[in-house]
Formats: structure tokens, sequence, C-alpha cells
């Protein structure tokens, strides 16, 4: 079979694997995988491990383009939000994760100090495709999505740290005994060598895209010019032996806070991007080593173990310490638990350099990742919606072999209206009422009533919206204030810590949960705004439930052909 029939079933069973999943409630990328091990060697065998080798450029390109969309994610407007609280999650769920799994490993193997403490360092990556990828399937937003992106940057970026020191104590040590000074400078230039060169590399090639995105660009040489800066940091990556997901994580860090049509990049590189991905999840599927289960034993029981309690536990004592209710420390954790390129990656290298050691960490890590990488995404995608952060309707399961018959049936009646014939039936519209509380979301940033104008301006220029809900003791829902309704006000200094946002909150239509999609969508029109606050009438006053977005209705009604139609006044 040539190679671009071979990929293009892979694809196409990529496709149909991903749609079963969703099918079932489950992430596509949890189909995409198990359709690629179904497939490989361990398996099927019509993916062989040379197949996997062979393409592996893709996997490094997918991987690329992943990294550099992490590092967007450390933008300093969005660090704003979360920066008191991301400290402490951070700091706890790398504490926490490794001491788990170093003691219980040190224990479990009997005094294997070294093996323990390397796979204790593995332990607190996290895999950002996975991770991605079902974010960017429900469409998630809120706290926990923020915290999860940004954690899975920084764990990445101290395990790749921390692993390199780790190994260069390794392999010097023995030598620092006979040579002294200089085996230990050679340990020093060696992690230098892992950590600065990907930052060098970065900061070089973020400058060349800003030189670039800076002259207006049309759309397909932003594409152009976005993925030639990806496939540089890749390929140079390669080329000096340094991490390429570190290479691309700073590139996409500084060329997101020094350019400010970085979002511009991301956005049409996610328009184009996800064939790789598939094929990426799917080759990454089939070079899963099932058989390596059997073999896991005590170690790797305890690895998984250690690793799942370590990161719960961590986000829950870092909610704890930061002294908030959101996000839940569990789901946050459960968020964090897929795993598979760096820590193979890393392990893979320690293999080559350190055999003695290393072939220890890779038999445990390949091992331990056919479980974090199927049930990872699985419950990533139940963290987030137990976290209220993905819509009623994109977790809702729609009849696939429906809506193929009536697909079917639409195609033969355009064919007799083509023929000058009047279709023989109608289409069965989705059946259901289609309410407000399907397509809400229940994360927005709120404004206390008794702010002063000062702190209201504060809290509007850390979130990405002009117009916020004003809300009052126990969520009680008071109005809505945006910048054009007080800039009048800021032309007195006086007024500006005399006036509170309840003096100066619009009283505007809400809507509540249980209302019609077409009733929202008039009051969207006719009050002229980008979103409406969910209310909920109880106990004679009304709480504060979330927004319902005209975009998400539109969005909705695009994806789906639901038309909705605001009823006439």
């Amino acid at each position: 079979m040539n190679e671009i029939l071979l990929l293009a079933v892979v694809l196409v069973l990529a496709l149909i694997g991903g749609r079963i999943a969703s099918f079932f409630r489950l992430p596509r990328v949890t189909g995409y995988l198990l359709t690629g091990l179904i497939i490989g060697p361990s398996i099927a065998g019509f993916l062989t491990k040379q197949h996997t080798a062979h393409f592996s450029f893709i996997s490094e390109i997918a991987l690329g383009i992943i990294a550099f969309y992490i590092g967007t994610e450390f933008e300093s407007n969005k660090f704003r939000r979360i920066k008191k609280t991301l400290p402490f999650f951070s700091t706890n769920d790398i504490l926490a994760t490794f001491l788990i799994v170093f003691l219980a490993l040190t224990i479990a193997l009997k005094g294997s100090f070294v093996t323990a403490a390397l796979l204790g360092v593995l332990s607190i990556a996290t895999a950002p495709a996975a991770t991605l990828l079902v974010i960017r399937e429900f469409d998630s937003e809120g706290p926990l999505t923020d915290h999860i992106m940004a954690l899975v940057g920084l764990n990445n970026l101290v395990c790749i740290i921390a692993f390199l020191i780790g190994m260069s104590i390794i392999s010097y040590a023995p030598q620092s005994a006979a040579h002294g000074g200089s085996a230990f400078l050679g340990s020093i230039s060696g992690v230098a060598h892992g950590i600065f060169i990907p930052l060098i590399l970065g900061m070089g090639i973020a400058l060349f895209l800003h030189y670039y995105l800076r002259r207006g660009l049309e759309q397909n040489e932003l594409l152009l010019v976005s993925l030639a800066g990806i496939m540089l940091g890749v390929g140079l990556s390669l080329y000096f032996s340094v991490s390429a997901l570190l290479t691309n994580l700073a590139m996409g860090g500084f060329l997101v806070n020094s350019c400010d049509r970085a979002k511009l990049a991301v956005k049409r590189l996610s328009e184009v991007d996800y064939p790789l991905y598939a094929l990426f999840f799917a080759f990454a599927g089939a070079s899963f080593h099932i058989e390596m289960l059997e073999e896991m034993g005590l170690a790797g029981g305890i690895y998984i173990l250690g690793r799942a309690v370590g990161k719960m536990l961590g986000g829950t004592l870092g909610r704890k310490w930061a002294g908030v209710n959101v996000p839940s420390g569990i789901y946050l954790g459960m968020g964090l638990l897929p795993q598979a390129g760096l820590a193979i990656g890393l392990s893979t290298w320690a293999a080559r350099e350190k055999p003695d050691v290393g072939g220890a960490l890779l038999s445990t890590i390949l091992a331990t990742t056919v479980v974090f990488e199927v049930a990872g995404p699985i419950l990533t995608k139940h963290s987030l919606v137990k976290g209220g952060e993905v819509k009623i309707v994109k977790i809702l399961s729609f009849g696939t072999v429906r809506h193929l018959k009536s697909d079917l049936l639409l195609l033969r009646d355009r064919i007799m209206e083509a023929f000058g014939k009047a279709p023989s039936c109608k289409i069965e519209p989705h059946k259901g009422p289609l309410l407000v509380k399907h397509l809400m979301r229940y994360h927005i940033d709120t404004i206390p009533q008794d702010s002063t104008l000062d702190r209201v301006l504060k809290i509007m220029q850390k979130s990405k919206y002009t117009t916020l809900p004003v809300i009052g003791k126990n969520n009680e829902w008071i109005g809505v204030l945006s910048l054009s309704s007080i800039r009048d006000v800021f032309f007195d200094p006086h007024l500006t810590r005399l006036i509170i946002a309840r003096d100066v909150a619009d009283n505007i239509q809400a809507v509540e949960p249980d209302d019609d999609l077409a009733y929202a969508l008039h009051q969207l029109e006719s009050q002229q705004l980008p979103y409406l606050p969910v209310v909920e009438a109880k106990g004679g006053t009304k709480l504060f439930l979330g927004v319902i977005h005209r975009r998400d209705i539109c969005l909705f009604q695009f994806e789906s052909d639901h038309e909705i139609v605001p009823p006439r006044e």
C-alpha cells in the first residue's frame, strides 16, 4: 500500500473511531487513540512499527503546534486573572505529585533511589495534546480551564528542567570523584545546553514571526509563516538535540507577549491543524505497547496510583492554600492526568544515555502511558463537565444513525428537486425544546455591588469583556455595568471613590435557564447585547447563574443546521 493511501485509510478509520467515541459520550481523542491501538502492531497489525517510525515527523509537527498553542496561553493578560492562585496550585501540584510517587516507589523498589526520583520527576509532566483537544472539543471556558492550560505548560517546563538536572548529576557523579571540577563543569554545561538553547531558539523564531506578522499578511501568507516558524522550531531542536516542546513553548510565550497579531496566527492555524492531530493520536495509539501491561508489575501500578493521587491531592491543597472555592482541586487534578509524548521522549533519551537506569524508566513509562493516555482524556472531560465549564449541548449524545438517515433522505429530495419533482418527504427537525440551560456558560467575571469605580476599572482590565454582571450578597442579581455607561463619571476624579457599582448598574432584561433559545435570541437582538445574564428566581430574589452568548447561539445554528427564529412582537 502506498503512503498516501495508507494515510487516507488511517484518517478515515480515525474519523469513524472518533464518531463512535462521541456516540458513547467519550472524547473523540479517545476514539482516535483506540483506533490506532486496534489497527496497530499490538492487535490487528495494519500499522507496523516501521509505519509509525516512518511517519514520526507528523507527530513532531503536531506536538510543535500544540506546544506553540500552550505557549500562547502564557499571555500576560491571561495571567493577571489567575496570578494570585496559580503559584499555589502549581507548587502543590508539582511537590505533591513528585513526593508521593517518589516515596511510594522508593519503598516498593526497596531502595532504588535514582529510578524512583526520576520517575517522580516524570510524573509531573502532562500530555498537552490530549488536554488541549478535549478542551477544544467541548469548548470549555472558565477558571478551571484557565488553570489547566497554564499548569500544562508550567508542569512540562519544570519536568524538562528537573529531568535534565537529574540526568546530569547521574551521568557526571562517578566522573566527579575521579576528575573533580572538570566533570562538574561538564554537568553544568549539559543542563545549560538543554535549557538555554531551546529558549534562545524560541526567542529567535518569535522575532522572525513578529517581523512578518507586523506586515499585514494575507490569510494564506499568515498560515505559511506560522507553519514555517513552528517547523523551524521542531527542526532546529532536533538538529541541536534539545526539546522541541520547550522550544515551541518558548516561541509561543515570547510571541504572544510581543506581537498583538499572534492571536491571528493561532486562529489561522486552528483552522487547518485538526487532521494532523487525528493522525498524531492514531499513530500514538499504534505505538502503544499493550503487551507491556502484562509486564508492568508493582512499580507501574504504584506509579499510576501515586500520580493520580498526587495530582488530585496537589490541586486540593492548592485550593485550600490559595483560599478560593474555584477551581475544584480534585477536578483540576483529573484534568492534568493525561501523559504521553514528553515522558516517553525523556525516558527514551535516558535509556539511550544511561541504559542501566533509563531501561527501567522506559519500560514503566511505556506501560503506564497506555492507561494514562486512554483514561486521561475521559477524566479530563469529566472534570470540565463537573466543573461547570462545558455547555450541556456539548455533552448531549445525538443519534448518529438517525442523522445518517436524515442526510440520505435530504440527498434524495435534492436530487428529485433537480429533476423538477417535488420531494416525497420532509426531514423532521431535531426533537425536544432547545433551552437556555443547554447553551449557557456558568463562569464569567463579576463585579461586587459595593465596588468603587476604581475597583470596577481594575476588574475590567483583567477581564476580556467590557460589560460585566453586578452581583450582591449570596450571588443576588443586580444588573450589568459597561465601560461606556461609566466613562463620563471618570471625568470627575472625586466621584470615582464615592460612587459604587450598584449605583450605576443597568437593569437589563435577563433570562432563565428554562427559557426557550428563540426567546433569548429575541432579547439579545432587541437589547443589542453580546450576552444575556441567566438568573433564577428564588425566595423573592433573582440569583445570578451565568450568561448565554449570542455567538454560542449562532455557532450552534451553524454547526447543527437548526434554525432558531426569534418570535415576532
